[in-house]
């Protein structure tokens, strides 16, 4: 028997008003690691939609997501939670990337009326599954507040890491890695933050780590906004690291919140699996807490007290956020 195709959204063209669908089994939705440009589309079937003709309905299956602030370990987490059957992950998909976008240029109005009508799409029920999982990449948290606000059903983990880990991670990856935070900040600066109305002059003096510092910073702040605007229920946060170290716990916590029921023996045999033993990104590279932890000793060695002065530096600039990184109602 041929395996189930579904019409997914797949991308927007937003000056035409129209969404691409793509016509895609589930396995080919829930292996690839990134659902934009660097997915291979070859054989699928495509066709455009109005968007005034997509239905403006609740999405099926009820959508959970989890944002994050990069390099937390969230394609690992994503990965771990999709069982066919009864959940589907999808991990970065472009539409969704392309509607945070619509919010920066046109306002929440227009971005709204997007979500609205490519939700359904991007949501629809697999082979009877109750749940679609969501894992946008970081630039789109600027729709979590939309989110929570649209589809109060929804559930919503906040998966970051602590300052540390960030900046260990941008440094790690050498000048692609500066540049990569350099172009998140000029993002999240059209998101209003004040932090963004810092004079140009200034900016331009910052070393490389204190805009990546910076870029943490705004994260965090956009996730606390949504948490407080609520429902607060309907939010929990995690830390990659201590997910990695003791992923079990983590698992079963994450699938209590989000309902998703997998069950002990699904979560038991993930957690001792292959999936922690490989880099979820690329699963050709071999992957494994001590080694993530080695990597991050010897960089955070050669930053030296740069690293501390740089941490204390960001966070006199925003005192609201959590010292020890953790967001409100942790789940472990």
């Amino acid at each position: 028997m041929s395996a189930q195709k579904i019409w997914f959204a797949d991308a927007l063209d937003a000056q035409n008003q129209v969404v691409r669908l793509c016509e895609v089994d589930r396995a080919a939705l829930a292996e690839t690691p990134f659902l934009d440009e660097r997915w291979d589309r070859t054989g699928c079937a495509t066709r455009p939609v109005r968007l005034a003709d997509m239905p403006e309905t609740a999405p099926e299956a009820r959508p959970v997501f989890i944002w994050h602030t990069a390099f937390c370990c969230s394609t690992l987490l994503a990965r771990c939670l999709d069982k066919p059957g009864t959940n589907l992950g999808l991990r970065e998909p472009a539409a969704l990337m392309e509607i945070s976008n619509i919010k920066r240029r046109e306002g929440a109005g227009a971005s709204d009326r997007w979500i609205q009508r490519v939700m359904p799409a991007l949501c629809q029920p697999v082979e009877g599954e109750g749940f679609v999982t969501l894992k946008p990449t970081n630039t789109v948290n600027n729709l979590i507040g939309d989110m929570a606000r649209l589809y109060p059903q929804a559930r919503h983990v906040l998966l970051t890491s602590q300052l540390r880990a960030f900046l260990i991670s941008i440094a790690k990856k050498g000048e692609a890695g500066r540049s990569f935070a350099r172009r998140l900040f000029t993002i999240f600066a059209m998101d209003g933050h004040p932090i963004a109305r810092t004079d140009p002059r200034q900016l331009m003096q910052m070393s490389d780590l204190q805009i990546a510092a910076l870029v943490w910073q705004m994260q965090v702040a956009a996730m606390l906004d949504a948490f407080n605007k609520g429902p607060r229920e309907n939010f929990a946060s995690l830390d990659g690291d201590r997910f990695v170290a003791d992923p079990e716990p983590a698992l079963r916590a994450v699938d209590d919140f989000f309902g998703l029921e997998l069950g002990a023996d699904h979560v038991a045999t993930t957690a001792k699996g292959p999936l922690f033993k490989r880099d979820a990104k690329d699963a050709s590279q071999s992957f494994g807490p001590d080694r993530r932890k080695a990597e991050a000793d010897r960089i955070a060695e050669q930053l030296g007290p740069e690293l501390d002065a740089i941490i204390a530096w960001s966070y006199g600039l925003f005192p609201q956020s959590p010292r020890d990184g953790v967001l409100p109602n942790a789940l472990i």
